[in-house]
């Protein structure tokens, strides 16, 4: 399995453990605005009863997009595990979310049309994101590691 396919298969884990405590919040109704999902289908100009549409694309994102990207920097990153990395990495995702995603579908700079919590929530979940992309990337024992002495080409 190539290395990138490893990422994949780590975005895709980390994308499920990601949806889980996503239900979890919203069943709580702490942070009931953050439906990344729906926030899909805004971007897209679908419409909010296409819901199962805009979990695909969550799906697609932190699987494919996400966990591809991940495997081509994340060794790149200067840290001396790929759990660190991955925890940087969602630091940086949850920066272009901030200031790319969260603006383009209405909500502002870091979310704050939504609500005070927003940018520290989206926080939580993209380090949780980050951290078992990282972990899991790490476990598949992808062939680029930089945390060896030897490094196949």
């Amino acid at each position: 399995m190539s290395d990138l396919v490893k990422g994949m298969v780590a975005g895709a884990v980390a994308t499920a453990v990601l949806s889980l405590v996503m239900v979890l919040i919203g069943t709580t109704g702490f942070e009931p605005q953050l439906e990344l999902t729906r926030m899909l289908l805004t971007l897209l100009g679908a419409p909010a009863s296409l819901l199962a549409l805009g979990w695909i694309l969550h799906v697609l994102v932190g699987s494919v997009v996400l966990g591809g990207l991940f495997a081509q920097i994340g060794p790149r990153l200067g840290v001396d595990t790929h759990a660190k990395g991955g925890v940087l990495y969602g630091v940086m995702t949850w920066l272009v979310v901030m200031l790319v995603f969260m603006p383009a579908v209405g909500e502002g700079y870091f979310g704050f049309g939504l609500s005070v919590f927003a940018p520290i929530v989206m926080l939580g979940l993209q380090v949780l994101y980050g951290a078992v992309l990282g972990w899991v990337y790490g476990r598949l024992q992808p062939a680029h590691n930089p945390f060896t002495k030897h490094h196949p080409a």
